[in-house]
């Protein structure tokens, strides 16, 4: 059906006014509508509906609505919340960009949002578990993917950083180069990523090095295996702390750390915060 005849059809109906273009843009966005051209057809999904009743239609409209607004991450950020004094889920009006204020307005008439003031909208009581349970499957999956990229990338510069270290000793020490390895790909549990020599006579690795690569401020996590390591090592162990944003500039050479054990917790130069506890019941 052509868009015309849309209009034309919708115009002879008693008691309706409606836009119909932003109706026919407001389908198409919740893939009940197909439009090519200047013609729309209905989706399976739009057919499925025709034998509901009219409040069946309304909720079913409504829980189509918020499933793809959440999906479009457009509450990702800090745009939710919870008024403690009045008791109800809250959600700014700001996180509604411009192209979606008719849809949030459709929300507020069919009553699955109700206005408030301060440039807040509230959420009924009876939508709430629509709301949060799509929230909750949202965010879950969404801090997934974030932490997936964050590892994937920490990954990455980890890589390069320990490439960059294992040159470094390989030309320190050209003689011994096929000797000198990088274990953490095969070796998860060493609490070390290079194995190397002091020097050109040692006959036994006696050079166990764990790089941190950091960006900006000079930080890294320690794991409790390799601050172990590092103890029973003394100063055979090293930590290796390498700028990620020097890699490859001419001369630059990271900071190695020697005996880290005793430096790092007998030395006021370095600050040690616990990022968690483990607890356990005795």
């Amino acid at each position: 059906m052509s868009r015309d005849e849309i209009r034309n059809r919708c115009a002879l109906e008693n008691g309706i006014t409606i836009n119909c273009p932003g109706a026919i843009a407001f389908l198409e966005y919740l893939c009940l509508v197909e439009v090519e051209g200047g013609f729309v057809s209905p989706a399976e999904s739009l057919n499925a509906m025709i034998g509901l009743k009219k409040d069946e239609k309304i909720n079913k409209l409504i829980t189509l609505t918020i499933n793809k607004l959440i999906e479009d991450g457009i509450f990702d950020k800090d745009a939710t919340g919870f008024d403690a004094e009045k008791g109800h889920l809250t959600i700014k009006r700001s996180a509604f960009p411009l192209a979606y204020a008719a849809i949030r307005n459709f929300l507020i008439s069919a009553n699955a949002l109700d206005k408030d003031e301060n440039g807040v909208i509230s959420v009924p009581e009876n939508y709430e578990d629509d709301w949060t349970s799509k929230l909750r499957s949202r965010r879950r999956k969404f801090t997934l993917e974030q932490l997936l990229r964050k590892k994937e990338e920490q990954s990455k510069r980890g890589l390069e950083a320990e490439e960059f270290v294992l040159k470094l000793e390989k030309k320190r020490l050209p003689s011994k180069s096929e000797m000198i390895k990088r274990i953490s790909d095969f070796d998860v549990t060493a609490g070390y990523d290079l194995v190397s020599f002091k020097t050109e006579d040692s006959q036994n690795y006696d050079r166990f090095i764990e790089v941190k690569c950091y960006l900006g401020v000079e930080r890294f996590f320690w794991s409790e295996n390799e601050s172990d390591v590092a103890r029973i090592k003394g100063d055979k162990y090293i930590l290796c702390l390498v700028d990620y944003e020097q890699i490859g500039k001419p001369g630059y050479l990271p900071e190695y750390i020697y005996n880290p054990y005793e430096v790092i917790f007998n030395n006021d130069q370095w600050m040690v915060n616990t990022a968690s506890y483990r607890i356990q019941k005795i």
